[in-house]
Parts: C-alpha cells; sequence; structure tokens
C-alpha cells in the first residue's frame, strides 16, 4: 500500500472517529485528545492532518456533505428521465436529512448562537450550493438531450430555489409530527408542479 493512500485512510479514520465522538458527546465535549485516543494515533499525527478542533470539525462537516450529494446524485443516476430525477433529488434529500439528523442535533447541543450561526448556517449554505449545482446539471443535460424545453438561467435559478426551500418545508414538517407516510403523493405533487411549469 502506498504512504498516501494510507495518508488518505487515515485522514478518513481522524473524520469517522470525529464524527461518532461528535454523535455521542456532542461537538462542545470533544478535544484533539480524545480523537487521538479514539483512533489510536499520537495527537502529532492527529496535528499533520487538522491543525485543531475546528479544522477536525469542518473537514467532518465537508466530508458529511460530500456523502450526501454523492448519495442524492447516485440515487437521481438510477432514474430515467427528468421528472423521475427530480423526484428521486426530493425522496433523497428527505432520506439522507432524516438519516443524518441525530448527528445535527448532537453537534447543535451546548452550541451559542455565535458558534451556530458560523457552523450550522455554513454546513447550510455549503449543501444548499452543492444541491443547487446537482439540480442546474440535470437542467443543462435534459435541455442538451432535448427532454424538456430551454429554459433560461434565470428561471432555472428560480425553480431550484423554489425546489429547495420547498423540500426543506415539507421534511421539516413531517419530521416534527414523525410521519413521512404522504412523501412520496408529496413530492409527486412538487415534481409536476415543476414540470407544468416547465411545459
Amino acid at each position: 500500500m502506498s504512504s498516501q493512500t494510507e495518508q488518505d485512510q487515515l485522514s478518513q479514520q481522524i473524520l469517522e472517529t470525529a464524527s461518532g465522538l461528535y454523535l455521542k458527546y456532542g461537538l462542545k465535549k470533544v478535544t484533539m485528545d480524545d480523537i487521538s485516543k479514539a483512533v489510536g494515533k499520537s495527537r502529532t499525527s492527529i496535528y499533520y492532518y487538522y491543525k485543531n478542533r475546528e479544522e477536525v470539525f469542518q473537514a467532518v462537516l465537508d466530508n458529511l456533505i460530500k456523502e450526501v450529494i454523492a448519495e442524492i446524485d447516485a440515487n437521481m443516476k438510477k432514474r430515467n428521465t427528468f421528472e423521475e430525477k427530480i423526484k428521486e433529488f426530493c425522496i433523497s434529500k428527505v432520506k439522507t436529512s432524516e438519516e443524518r439528523s441525530s448527528f445535527f442535533r448532537a453537534i447543535e447541543a451546548g452550541m451559542d448562537n455565535e458558534e451556530r450561526s458560523k457552523h450550522i448556517i455554513g454546513a447550510h449554505n455549503q449543501m444548499m450550493e452543492a444541491e443547487r449545482n446537482l439540480l442546474l446539471n440535470l437542467f443543462s443535460a435534459s435541455i442538451k438531450s432535448n427532454e424538456i424545453p430551454t429554459v433560461t438561467i434565470e428561471e432555472q435559478e428560480a425553480i431550484i430555489f423554489i425546489l429547495l426551500s420547498s423540500i426543506r418545508g415539507i421534511r421539516r414538517e413531517m419530521g416534527l409530527k414523525n410521519n413521512f407516510e404522504n412523501l412520496n403523493n408529496t413530492v409527486t405533487t412538487l415534481t409536476s408542479m415543476v414540470i407544468k411549469h416547465i411545459s
């Protein structure tokens, strides 16, 4: 195994370990010592990759966002039509958010407003941007293949903003009631509204 691969693996191991510790103890209580002990490496080894707790946490968030986007993208690729892909995006978005909600609750516990603003809003904006790019790529490919009519970039941006805001609202409301039974029907309606609008 090359040393580069070993370094990549150790870096990933640090992030996975830190993520597990955050989930168990919350962000505030996890130190670099805790991470190094849990990984089974010296603090020096951890500092080689990450300068401080802040860098580790930011890397965990970045990694989480990449994972979620990759999962949503992979699910969308299993579908054939623009409409099916939009619907899949919405369903996958809700499912991936729900699967990781306990992690976000754990890291938010004990955060003050400044920390919440810095980390959680930052992660939210990063996720929105990654999702926006995923949907812009879908629009671009679907227009290029003549599956959907030409839609201006301004119109695409407006549709994507409405879609992302709607799916977050749907997830929040269903999550509050802890009832996702109507997710499929709700997403079908939302998707058909997008299709009618661009047709």
